[in-house]
């Protein structure tokens, strides 16, 4: 008795920990009874049992036909907790942050980065080149807040051929797709606004949503795209403010 009694305490300081730490935020779907027994080698009964105290406590609840999510308020950040830990693995933000600081010839997989031989160094080379030979007003000082008017002239009309309307002064340059995605996030959420993710994603979104304090719910993400009915059914509950996807999800 003691024994399950303990093995229940584990499952439930797990799970706390975890929203303590912000792996698992409001409106993030727990595993099912039976493949966390099953990870764990737990019996379902014990699972069963953490569960409902854990609704009981008002840190989860059920679904009816869906499972059980994370209710509890979103922990406050503290940058102090982010360091690499025994159950860590999942932080996105150390994820992130082993990422890039890992040595040069360190294995990357997951981080979508392209290796050096497939880029266009020796066309990168000449165009810098290229640059240092301008006058001196083009090497030093601030551009357009925007970028580079003639880049963004060209993706314009690119765009316009396309049949998409648009002028150079409706075109930003970001640094990356991530940056750019940042930039939504900055002008459309707030603190605790819900924001749907694929699920899986791309890790750099749980970094990004996480920083940004929202509420992050994944939506199943099948061989033919999200999973509809999920889908109606969280934007039904949750009104969200933001669906984030990544169709090429080969990364």
């Amino acid at each position: 008795m003691n024994q399950t009694k303990t093995k229940i305490e584990l499952v439930i300081s797990q799970i706390e920990q975890q929203i303590k730490n912000r792996s698992l935020t409001p409106g993030t779907r727990l595993p099912s009874v039976r493949k966390l027994a099953k990870d764990l080698g737990f019996s379902i009964s014990t699972v069963v049992e953490a569960y409902e105290r854990l609704i009981a406590l008002g840190k989860i609840e059920s679904r009816s036909g869906s499972g059980f999510y994370v209710v509890a308020p979103l922990a406050p950040l503290d940058l102090s907790e982010l360091g690499p830990k025994l159950d860590r693995s999942i932080d996105p933000l150390w994820i992130s942050r082993q990422s890039l600081e890992a040595e040069p010839d360190a294995f990357k997989p997951g981080c979508g980065w392209l290796p050096n031989d497939w880029m266009p160094l020796e066309s990168i080379r000449k165009a810098l080149r290229s640059v240092t030979r301008s006058e001196d007003d083009s090497l030093m000082g601030y551009s357009s807040p925007l970028g580079l008017p003639v880049l963004r002239d060209l993706l314009a009309r690119r765009a316009q051929n396309k049949g998409i309307e648009a002028n150079l002064n409706q075109v930003v340059l970001t640094d990356s797709g991530t940056q750019a995605i940042d930039l939504v996030c900055r002008f459309l959420l707030k603190p605790d606004d819900v924001v749907l993710i694929d699920d899986p994603c791309y890790f750099n979104f749980h970094a990004l949503l996480k920083v940004h304090q929202v509420k992050v719910i994944g939506i199943p993400y099948t061989p033919n795209g999200p999973d509809l009915e999920a889908f109606k059914e969280v934007i039904e509950i949750y009104n969200p403010r933001l669906y984030i996807t990544n169709s090429g999800i080969h990364n």
